[in-house]
């Protein structure tokens, strides 16, 4: 049953079809913004529906906009909503430390367009991001993951790392995996090989050795390495 007014439904049309036919008509197009291919989605989603069977809450670490948040968010409204939802994120891009590391230490080259993406953003519009969705259950920690703090009783059964370089990535493993419940899992983007932000699969690959775990690539890109649940 429809919801909207026949008056609503009117004006909604109306500002659309000026849009469209405005120099903004890009704005009243659909066009896909997630980083993940459908594929990749599924097998987000079903890497969370594994790691919701441990206790504890979800972590994402990088959410730029709030595009994967919102979409998690949404699954997690049907599957298990009493849970909490934490996003960490510089709000800003990369941090000058992050991107020293990968000059000095990686041999990258400082004038890397890639060290520049993901400055448009804010708070702000991440918080609106999710009012727009109805998403009310997500705790927001702005600044750089190695710096942050959590509560020492806070656990997780999920993480999505999704910070792109070696030195924020390492951090991020580092901070989830102390929280992380027997059982539960860890997500790193981006672990592809050849790829422009190639650190995130060497952090997945050194932490993994240095737990004595094996991991695995979901989806082509989706590096996950699990929690042996308690006997």
């Amino acid at each position: 049953m429809a919801t909207d007014s026949a008056f609503a439904t009117f004006l909604d049309r109306l500002a659309r079809t000026a849009l469209f036919y405005s120099p903004l008509r890009h704005f009243s197009l659909y066009r896909y913004r997630y980083a993940f291919s459908p594929t990749q989605l599924g097998a987000l989603i079903a890497l969370v529906d594994e790691a919701r069977r441990a206790p504890g809450d979800f972590a994402e670490v990088g959410c730029y906009r709030g595009y994967t948040t919102a979409f998690l968010n949404r699954h997690l409204d049907e599957v298990c909503p009493d849970r909490r939802y934490l996003v960490i994120d510089t709000f800003g891009g990369f941090t000058p430390a992050s991107v020293n590391a990968e000059v000095t230490a990686r041999g990258k080259r400082a004038d890397d367009r890639a060290f520049r993406k993901f400055t448009v953003n804010s708070r702000r519009v991440f918080e609106a991001t999710m009012q727009l969705n109805g998403i009310h259950r997500v705790d927001i920690v702005a600044g750089d993951v190695a710096t942050v703090a959590l509560p020492p009783a806070r656990r997780f059964c999920f993480g999505l790392v999704d910070v792109d370089l070696y030195a924020p990535s390492v951090a991020a493993l580092n901070l989830l995996w102390s929280r992380l419940s027997p059982g539960g899992l860890l997500v790193v983007d981006d672990c592809q090989a050849n790829h422009v932000y190639d650190g995130s699969r060497q952090a997945l690959e050194e932490f993994a050795r240095a737990q004595g775990l094996p991991f695995e690539i979901r989806a082509s890109k989706l590096g996950v390495l699990r929690k042996p649940a308690v006997p």
